[in-house]
């Protein structure tokens, strides 16, 4: 381009450029003109010689985040497909790997214009990636609880002490004098920094990992995160040491102090002023946008004062993340307004353009040298090798001495031995301090690359954690003895589901004198929370004027156990991914022993039940989780309760068990039983006899399924203070859905509650037509039907299903 051209520069003028006679500076006016006039400028200007769009820094800024955008979101989705389970970050960095060797080709190239520009003009995609850096470190402050430290074990104690400091005492013999006077290659900070840097195992870093691997949810994952968190603090009071042991010690009591301040400054008045905006939020309204921005500023000025300090700065926002609330209204409203904007499309752009410093060529020549066991590869890759096969070796014995099976303590050791953005960020702050060299960042870049990349493949090949819900018993209502100890997980979502739950088991159980244990588990969805909390009600009691997480459900749940003595009352709150929320009811289920879960159905009724007031398929789709492998049996409850006159002083509960055949019938017969110990209840089985044998049980399961009619009659009578209570048989042969629906609707409004197995009728002339019509496949077809809209019911509806699967020894 020739820069001397007059017209060409009596245009550019107008457009916020010039240059200096001599044609030797190039000067921007100020604002500065970030936008071009048009695709076509180049081609409207005279003697065509205006500038390219990408030229300028907002068009070259929205290339660059398309490009980096799909990308690595190619790269992902590809490793998907081919079911590697490697983290979204690292899918970042691997792109920036891929095009880190665009630098090498010729100058004219668009991409080289586009990534690597030549001019001095400020880097706005470097910019804004610096931006998500310091909101990435603040969010994953905010998402900690901190309360976690109190509920940490001995053993998660320990096993965090030993995985940091092992791995450094061992380096230190291995290396000796070269920690201070350093090698042929490295200098002694060198060293320093990339022992150090091995050692530790980051908490933000180690909760992403087990999240994008889907076990944070788990027992296993729970130990891991209070593990990490132990060696996240042991590395940070290491580091404090070192910084003194290894500076001038005014600067380094320069820099304690001005620390120390802060961090009493976040405790003594920025942490009580946020407890006091989230005491004057009204409960479930959001906190007022003013409060957000002040505290994502404090956040951007707490970066620059830790690097002013000669601090690592990203301490800073991470401190004040720290410091707020988590959960509703103000931890949740940071998470959920910036959390998906920043990783999706800000945190890329961090990722990605230090990637691009990997120097291909160089690498060459040093892996030639790898053969001679020389270069400064080599000696990096020893300090590597050494600390990290120490770690491994010593964070797996304190498990195994606490007997964890040796499969589960090899993948945690793993899990704590991954390196990934924490270790990304820290070398990138060594390179700009200058005490790692470029060339040594290219070997540490490679290596978080390898780990964060084929570490998540290894364990999640070596950890396989469906096994931890399979079932070696059976356990369901039909193999429970009338009058033995019951189990059941009650689940609520909301607050309108627990009436339901209370009414329920009042009006169709023997309260008076059972045997009757009931686990309720209240469900809450994680938001601005980086780890999920499990809470026994029993072992954790709430604090006089702390704000709970179920204060509804305790002071319901509380009053119904007192009245109702003679039954047993277990509460908990698992606050946790919707997601992942059916792990969380698995893992109580077999804690517990039990023999059902029941689980509110997601639509909820207005009370004149005409309107459904709420529709929420977060819940279904838990529902639907909770019932594909579930280790016990399973009931959805559609709670639509009749209006009872209050002259009835003791009403009578008519329930009506639909029959066809299969296991789940059996199932909600069962079920049926057990309520017939109720002197109030009225059960009334109801058999529907297919005109053909089309799809009809045969053999062993139709065998049961007589038998279990005969039982079930041959129970009629129950014997309690001189009353009787009977089961009242009917049959009716139908042809096809339209008899069935017929059927239903005349004994529709007869009574309060209709129980059914979830796949009953399924293939037979019961169901045939109807099938089409079903709208939620978790309550079968009759089960779908009698909560239909064109249903003239206000009855509750009881969807069985009996134990799916039960694993052999």
């Amino acid at each position: 381009m020739d820069f001397g051209n007059t017209t060409f520069w009596d245009e550019i003028t107008s457009h916020g450029y010039s240059i200096t006679e001599d044609g030797t500076t190039f000067c921007e006016k100020q604002p500065i003109i970030v936008n071009s006039i048009g695709v076509w400028e180049k081609f409207l200007l005279p003697s065509r010689v205006g500038m390219v769009i990408w030229e300028y820094s907002l068009p070259q800024l929205e290339a660059v985040i398309v490009i980096v955008l799909c990308l690595w979101n190619f790269i992902y989705f590809l490793l998907k497909k081919i079911r590697l389970p490697v983290p979204r970050i690292t899918s970042m960095m691997l792109a920036g790997a891929a095009l880190s060797q665009t630098s090498l080709l010729p100058n004219d190239w668009l991409v080289q214009r586009i990534f690597f520009p030549d001019d001095l003009r400020p880097k706005v995609p470097d910019t804004l990636g610096a931006f998500a850096f310091v909101f990435y470190w603040f969010l994953e402050g905010v998402k900690i609880d901190v309360g976690v430290i109190r509920r940490t074990g001995s053993k998660a104690v320990i096993t965090g002490i030993v995985t940091v400091l092992f791995p450094i005492f061992t380096a230190n013999i291995v290396f000796g004098s070269l920690r201070e006077t350093g090698g042929k290659n490295l200098t002694g900070v060198e060293y320093r920094t990339m022992i150090f840097m091995q050692s530790i195992s980051a908490f933000t870093g180690i909760s992403r990992l087990i999240r994008d691997l889907k076990i944070d949810h788990s027992e296993f994952g729970r130990i891991v995160l209070s593990t990490a968190m132990v060696a996240d603090a042991t590395g940070v009071c290491i580091n404090i040491v070192a910084i003194f042991a290894w500076s001038d010690w005014r600067v380094s009591s320069f820099q304690g102090i001005g620390v120390l301040g802060y961090v009493m400054v976040l405790v003594w008045i920025f942490r009580p002023l946020m407890l006091l905006v989230v005491k004057h939020t009204p409960e479930e309204r959001p906190v007022k946008e003013y409060f957000i921005y002040i505290i994502i500023i404090l956040s951007f000025f707490s970066f620059q004062y830790l690097k002013m300090l000669h601090f690592f700065p990203a301490i800073g926002p991470f401190l004040l993340g720290l410091c707020v609330p988590h959960g509703p209204p103000l931890g949740s409203a940071l998470v959920q307004k910036f959390e998906s904007f920043n990783t999706g499309i800000l945190l890329p752009l961090f990722l990605f353009f230090p990637m691009l410093q990997i120097d291909g060529p160089w690498l060459v020549e040093e892996v030639k040298k790898l053969r001679h066991y020389d270069g400064q590869m080599y000696e990096a890759l020893t300090i590597i090798v050494v600390v990290s096969a120490s770690k491994i070796f010593f964070t797996t014995i304190p498990p195994l001495l606490a007997k964890m099976p040796l499969t589960d303590s090899f993948v945690m050791s793993l899990i704590l031995s991954n390196k990934g953005f924490v270790e990304m960020c820290y070398f990138m702050y060594a390179v700009e301090k200058q005490t790692l060299q470029a060339k040594s960042f290219t070997t540490v870049a490679l290596m978080i690359l390898f780990s964060s990349t084929v570490l998540p493949v290894v364990i999640h090949y070596l950890y396989d954690g469906s096994k931890r819900f399979i079932c070696f018993q059976k356990r369901n209502l039909m193999s429970l003895k009338l009058g033995s100890e019951m189990k059941i997980l009650m689940c609520i979502h909301k607050s309108d589901h627990i009436a339901g739950v209370i009414n329920f088991l009042e009006q169709y159980f023997p309260l008076e004198d059972s045997t009757l244990n009931c686990y309720v588990l209240n469900l809450i969805e994680l938001v601005g929370l980086d780890n999920p909390l499990f809470i026994s009600h029993q072992m954790q009691k709430a604090e006089p004027g702390h704000r709970s997480y179920s204060t509804n459900v305790l002071i319901a749940f509380d009053t119904f156990k007192h009245y109702w003595k003679s039954i047993s009352v277990e509460l908990f709150t698992s606050i946790s991914n919707p997601k992942y929320m059916h792990q969380e009811i698995y893992s109580l289920a077999l804690d517990k022993q039990a023999s059902f879960i029941m689980l509110p159905f997601h639509k909820i009724w207005s009370i004149d039940q005409t309107t459904v007031v709420s529709d929420d398929v977060i819940r279904r789709k838990v529902n639907i989780n909770v019932l594909s492998q579930a280790p016990c049996s399973v009931g959805v409850l559609v709670h639509r309760q009749k209006m009872v006159s209050a002259q009835k002083r003791k009403p009578i509960f008519k329930v009506c068990a639909i029959f066809v055949g299969g296991k789940d019938d059996r199932e909600a017969l069962a079920i049926g039983k057990h309520m017939m110990r109720n002197q109030k209840v009225r059960l009334t089985v109801l058999k529907l006899i297919p005109g053909t044998t089309v799809g009809m049980t045969t053999g062993w399961d139709q065998m049961l399924d007589t038998g279990e009619l005969k039982e079930t009659l041959r129970n009629n009578n129950t014997p309690l203070e001189g009353e009787q209570n009977f089961v009242e048989y009917l049959e009716e042969t139908v042809d096809d859905g339209s008899d069935t629906s017929r059927i239903l609707l005349s004994i529709a409004s007869t009574f309060d509650l209709f129980v059914v197995g979830r796949s009953s009728g399924m293939g037979t002339d019961v169901t045939r037509a109807l099938v089409e019509w079903t709208e939620f496949d978790e309550l079968g077809v009759i089960g779908d039907l009698l909560v239909s809209s064109d249903f003239p019911q206000r009855g509750s509806v009881l969807v069985v299903q009996q134990q799916q699967n039960v694993a052999c020894r």
